[in-house]
């Protein structure tokens, strides 16, 4: 006679745990489905906190100079106010005026450009590229005027722009005025010291990229600027601030701006098109190899690969602004999984960052306005000065990148 073995015991699954799980599994998918039909706003809401955020080491200085809170925002806003009309008067009036002669005189380009390579030529005559691109802009003025709803979408895209504009800004002077009673309750929540000093290095990887990527956009568009008034090339203005911009997309950008200079360089002389392309392919070593890991050092610490996937990632997610906020995001974030999963990277035989850290502040590199939290704040109740404690960043050597290579996976790291 044959003895039944017991199987293993199947979990008591009641009713009432049954329908709990039902609860949150619908709760969840209807969260879910309002953040999608709010997206607008959860985008802008994002914005205004991450750019709260990466101004805040500005504003903490301010405070350090003996501001008041709200006095060091007023003028902060004050002098992004002041700089942005410098910045209207003498860089985007003359780029709006040389880009409708740049539209204008775009068939005469292509075709100087043509007469300078047979490749380009031959590309020229069998798409009939110029003739086409002549009779859209002939046909450009009637077509705006005849099409009233076409005045109107324009009208309106343009006025939703500047609201949302608007509202991000507005936003982000309200994060920037509660961030230290959100830094105070994040400190009550939190509970732990460790678990403090984890967020406040968060933080303080988005703060660093901001003020960071800002001096290096600046830069670039600067050099571009002067290179191409200096050797005569036109459209300077509207082409330095392209460079700027594209510099702030990670991997490509600064491929693509450097391309679309010497381009248009290239309609002038093949001479210049070379000295420019040589100059911007300098400049980018430059960039890559001093400027960069100087201002980028403590803010972005990811290696090439992550740093691709991340920006891949916010394409996908949020497109441009995804692509811009990608690498800040993925570098607080490998800071939370650093600390969420340090057991097991000690297990494996994972160094600390801390040595390395010291090493690099011997060395001198350091986060354009990113700096340690002001242990001078008011903390919350019952713990010491020690919440504000120094992040454990790791500033490593930047990796070696092809010529037009970007700056923001310069820096390599064990972990992945």
């Amino acid at each position: 006679m044959s003895t039944a073995v017991p199987g293993p015991a199947r979990p008591n699954r009641s009713l009432a745990w049954v329908a709990k799980a039902t609860v949150v599994v619908l709760a969840t998918l209807l969260l879910a489905y309002f953040v999608y039909q709010l997206r607008s706003v959860v985008v802008a809401v994002f914005l205004g906190l991450f750019l709260a955020v990466g101004f805040d080491p500005v504003i903490r200085r301010l405070e350090r100079a003996g501001l008041r809170r709200g006095l060091a925002v007023l003028v902060f806003l004050l002098g992004i106010i002041g700089l942005l009309a410098l910045f209207i008067a003498y860089a985007v009036t003359p780029a709006v005026n040389e880009l409708s002669g740049l539209v204008q005189d775009l068939p005469d380009l292509i075709q100087r450009l043509a007469e300078r390579n047979e490749t380009v030529a031959e590309w020229v005559d069998e798409s009939d590229i110029q003739q086409r691109l002549q009779d859209s802009l002939s046909s450009l003025p009637g077509y705006v005027a005849s099409s009233l709803q076409t005045a109107v979408d324009v009208i309106t895209s343009f006025i939703g722009g500047v609201f949302s504009l608007l509202t991000v800004l507005a936003l982000m002077v309200y994060f920037m005025m509660a961030l230290p009673r959100m830094r105070a309750f994040a400190h009550r929540a939190l509970g732990n010291e460790e678990r403090v000093d984890v967020m406040e290095e968060a933080l303080a990887k988005v703060g660093g990229y901001v003020t960071g990527q800002l001096t290096v956009c600046l830069c670039a568009g600067t050099f571009a600027f002067v290179v191409l008034e200096v050797l005569g090339v036109p459209y300077a203005a509207v082409l330095g601030i392209s460079v700027a911009l594209f510099d702030a997309v990670p991997q490509i950008g600064a491929t693509i701006g450097a391309i679309i200079v010497t381009l248009v360089a290239l309609t002038e002389s093949l001479t210049t098109g070379l000295i420019v392309f040589a100059l911007l392919l300098a400049y980018q070593q430059l960039e890559n190899y001093v400027i960069a890991p100087r201002v980028f050092s403590r803010s972005v610490n990811l290696s090439p690969v992550a740093a691709f996937i991340a920006v891949l990632c916010g394409v996908s997610l949020a497109g441009f602004v995804g692509a811009l906020t990608a690498l800040p995001v993925a570098a607080a974030l490998k800071v939370i999984m650093r600390y969420t999963f340090r057991r097991q990277l000690a297990e494996i035989g994972v160094e600390e960052e801390g040595a390395a850290q010291d090493e690099a502040d011997e060395a001198g590199g350091r986060v354009v306005g990113a700096e340690a939290p002001d242990r001078q704040e008011e903390v919350p109740e019952g713990r010491g000065s020690d919440a504000y404690a120094p992040a454990h960043a790791v500033a490593h050597a930047p990796a070696p990148l092809p010529p037009g290579g970007d700056h923001h996976a310069a820096d390599e790291d064990p972990v992945r």
